[in-house]
């Protein structure tokens, strides 16, 4: 008699470790799914911010051109390059200030695309800047992508001319 009331609760034991283990199992399939949620959120702001981040850059640049006619009178006189630097120096030191920072600007973008943060649309839309402004033009008479002033902004050129060309068919 004993036995058998000891098999009955070795049996009620066992499904109760059953029914913990499955519980158990829920929960942490519950909490595996709340977390993959969380990394998928995080990873949309990372990428809204760091998208942000260079439409803010764009705009301080262009603010900065808007709000200053004598920088806005250097780059439209750098861009057809009619500065002399002899005559000009602050005028070409500007000029050259104001075509790094969106040669910076650029590589960013190219960064945040490489490294999945920002996708092909993002990364066209911030590279205009860049392709109106540099790509083909260098202040010392190369051409952007190969001067070896601005190391890794090959690929970013690249990307940026394939990007206007598939957007002018």
């Amino acid at each position: 008699m004993k036995s058998e009331q000891l098999q009955k609760w070795a049996l009620v034991a066992e499904i109760i470790g059953g029914l913990a283990v499955v519980l158990s199992l829920v929960f942490v399939a519950l909490e595996i799914r709340q977390s993959s949620e969380e990394t998928a959120t995080n990873t949309k702001a990372i990428s809204v911010s760091a998208y942000q981040d260079l439409i803010a850059q764009i705009i301080d640049i262009n603010s900065a051109v808007m709000n200053d006619e004598e920088l806005a009178d250097i780059l439209r006189r750098g861009q057809e390059g009619t500065i002399d630097s002899s005559t000009e120096p602050n005028d070409a030191e500007r000029f050259r200030r104001y075509q790094i920072n969106v040669r910076r600007h650029a590589d960013l973008a190219c960064f945040q695309y490489r490294q999945g943060i920002i996708d092909q649309e993002r990364l066209s839309a911030t590279l205009g800047i860049f392709l109106a402004e540099v790509v083909g033009r260098d202040r010392d008479g190369l051409p952007a992508p190969d001067n070896p002033s601005y190391p890794g902004l090959r690929d970013c050129t690249d990307i940026a001319i394939s990007l206007r060309r598939s957007g002018e068919q």
